[in-house]
C-alpha cells in the first residue's frame, strides 16, 4: 500500500493543506495520506505555536472527518519531547514495513533539506514529494544533488495554488474577521467555539510544532 504522510504544526489546518493532501494523493495514488500534527519543536520556539496540542490534534481530526482516505496519527504530540522527521518516519514505517511511503511537504521546505536531521537516511525511508505551486522554479532544488545520495528520491507535484496561510488566519481572528471557507468547517466551529486565536487570553498560548511545514 502507498501511504503518504503529512506533518506540520497545523495551526491551524486550513484548506490549502487539505487541497494539497488530496492533490497528491491522486496523483501519486496514495491509498492513504496521514495527518502528523507536530510535536515539541526540535527547532522553534514553542511559544511560537498559539494553539495547544489537543486543540491543534482536535482541528485536524475534525480536518480529515469524512475523508476514508485521511487519518491522523498522534505519535509527535504522545512523545512528550522533540522529534526530527526522520525518527517519527522510522516509527510509522516500523508499524507497517511492507507498505511505501511519501513524505509530503513543501517545495520551499524540501530545498532547505540539507538542515534536516539526516536528510539522506530520512530519503532512504521515504520518498519526499515536494509540493510546488504552478510556476516554481524547481532549479531552487538544484543545489541538493550534489549533496544528498538519494537525491533521486526527491519528487515535486504541481498543485493548485490557494494563498491561504495559518498567519493570516490567525490575524483574522485577531480582528474578529470571517474564516469561513478558509478552513474547513468543523475546523472554524472548534476555533470558535474554543476562542481560539482571538489574543485574548481565552485559551492557553504555546504547544508543539515540527521543523518542516507547508
Amino acid at each position: 500500500m502507498r501511504v503518504g504522510i503529512f506533518g506540520g504544526t497545523f495551526d491551524p489546518v486550513h484548506q490549502g493543506h487539505m487541497i494539497v493532501a488530496e492533490q497528491v494523493m491522486t496523483e501519486l495514488d496514495l491509498a492513504q495520506v496521514v495527518f502528523v500534527p507536530g510535536g515539541i519543536p526540535p527547532h522553534k520556539e514553542a511559544s511560537s505555536v498559539r494553539a495547544t496540542a489537543p486543540d491543534r490534534l482536535a482541528m485536524v481530526e475534525a480536518a480529515v472527518e469524512g475523508n476514508e482516505r485521511f487519518s491522523v496519527d498522534r505519535v509527535e504530540i504522545d512523545a512528550g519531547r522533540p522529534m526530527h522527521s526522520v525518527e517519527t518516519v522510522s516509527i510509522l514505517r516500523e508499524r507497517s514495513p511492507d507498505d511505501e511511503w511519501f513524505f509530503i511537504t513543501g517545495a520551499d521546505e524540501v530545498s532547505n533539506l540539507l538542515a534536516w536531521r539526516e536528510p539522506d537516511r530520512l530519503l532512504e525511508q521515504v520518498v519526499m514529494v515536494a509540493a510546488t505551486r504552478p510556476g516554481y522554479d524547481l532549479s531552487r532544488l538544484d543545489h541538493l544533488e550534489a549533496a544528498l545520495r538519494n537525491f533521486d528520491r526527491i519528487f515535486p507535484v504541481e498543485c493548485t495554488r490557494v494563498d491561504i496561510s495559518a498567519t493570516a488566519i490567525r490575524r483574522k481572528m485577531l480582528q474578529r474577521k470571517s474564516i469561513r471557507y478558509l478552513v474547513p468547517e468543523g475546523v472554524r466551529e472548534i476555533i470558535e467555539n474554543r476562542g481560539l486565536y482571538r489574543g485574548d487570553g481565552s485559551r492557553a498560548e504555546g504547544g508543539l510544532v515540527k521543523e518542516e511545514i507547508l
